[in-house]
């Protein structure tokens, strides 16, 4: 059936999406709420758009008008839509603390885990969040948001709506999440939330001791007799680079060194190729750096291959410490130094969090914050591993 093009878009979006299955086990009415539900959920509804009228939905999906009719008196106490005599029903903002779960009392047996990029340092998190909830038989749903708050925004609330036992969501400070879930009118509906990463959250998160990585890389440097030493980051403004940054600011402060903003590069992304440019544009300065600590293995190995590039040797030219300590970091020639962050002692802790959450028991402490170690390879100027 075509739709005319007169009707408004949200009910044009409605119809191209919406499917019933008269041969299935779930009631027609349900079909049809869970249906509107997503795409509130995912998006394709926005907040003001107008569901087609009952009649109209009902002729088109070949369905009664009391079935449609219940649809919508769903979502209204889901607090997805909101109806007005001569007015129609009109999609409200989404806010996952207003839904209410239709089955309260039995779990979906599945976790969300939002993720803001899929690079190295993430596979080992991965594998421990699989491996400690391995006996719980969890299904998972891993999201890539790609550094981007509308879209962790938009997975949140998909999860949400899919009614996940339990959200982890690893450095999604930019989304600003907590006000999602913080402040929600019924908080006891909402599924527990475990965060990943993100220094600015009070409570229920799992953090790297980034500030002291920074400092310990940054000291190492200038215990080889670095002086001027470049930072390549991701945007200074996100929480947990913010404390990377301010550990190589304290390392240089408390060596007696001035701090140069012209060698502070910020990037971004986490990638080589990023990593690469970066350290080109402190190699192109009139006085540049002797040595570049990455706030991230990815980017040191990509200003190591700039280095190279320019003719210049590691170590005995330019020294290059890394963060993470990914696999990638001891196979590259020469071997890199750098700060590991224990990615899978941070999978563990963040499953065994939300797991005692889900129980409905409290979780002291809130806060965890684990310890990160400087592994000495050859790209710093010692000997180290081959």
């Amino acid at each position: 059936m075509s739709e005319s093009p007169s009707l408004a878009d949200g009910t044009i979006r409605l119809l191209r999406f919406v499917r019933i299955d008269p041969d299935a086990s779930l009631p027609l009415s349900a079909q049809l709420q869970q249906q509107i539900a997503w795409l509130i959920a995912s998006g394709e509804l926005q907040k003001g758009d107008k569901l087609p009228p009952i009649r109209e939905l009902a002729k088109h999906l070949g369905i009664n008008m009391h079935t449609v009719r219940v649809a919508y008196q769903q979502l209204a106490v889901d607090g997805l839509v909101e109806s007005r005599r001569g007015l129609g029903t009109a999609v409200l903002a989404y806010d996952p603390g207003r839904v209410t779960k239709r089955v309260p009392d039995l779990p979906s047996f599945s976790i969300g885990v939002l993720l803001p990029g899929l690079n190295p340092f993430y596979t080992p998190f991965i594998q421990a969040i699989q491996e400690a909830a391995r006996d719980a038989r969890w299904l998972f749903f891993f999201c890539d948001f790609h550094d981007s708050p509308e879209l962790a925004k938009r997975y949140v609330h998909q999860l949400s709506a899919k009614q996940v036992d339990g959200l982890i969501l690893a450095s999604t400070h930019r989304m600003m999440a907590g006000e999602i879930w913080w402040e929600a009118a019924e908080p006891r509906r909402l599924s527990p939330v475990v965060y990943v990463d993100d220094p600015d959250v009070p409570e229920h998160v799992i953090l790297l001791d980034s500030e002291g990585a920074g400092y310990r890389a940054t000291t190492h440097l200038i215990e080889h007799g670095h002086s001027r030493i470049g930072l390549i980051t991701g945007p200074i403004a996100w929480p947990n680079l913010r404390e990377c940054y301010l550990g190589y600011q304290r390392a240089l402060t408390s060596a007696g060194l001035d701090m140069d903003s012209e060698l502070v590069v910020e990037v971004p992304a986490f990638s080589m190729d990023h990593g690469y440019q970066a350290a080109q544009g402190l190699l192109d300065k009139p006085d540049a750096p002797s040595a570049i600590f990455g706030a991230a293995d990815l980017l040191a190995i990509g200003a190591m291959q700039a280095i190279k590039a320019g003719g210049l040797t590691i170590p005995d030219d330019m020294a290059v410490v890394g963060y993470n300590d990914i696999e990638l970091a001891a196979l590259v020639d020469p071997a890199l130094t750098t700060v590991s962050a224990p990615a899978y002692e941070m999978g563990v802790q963040a499953m065994t969090m939300l797991r005692t959450l889900h129980g409905g028991q409290p979780v002291k402490p809130g806060r965890i914050i684990l310890d990160t170690e400087l592994i000495i390879r050859r790209s710093c100027g010692c000997g180290g591993q081959p």
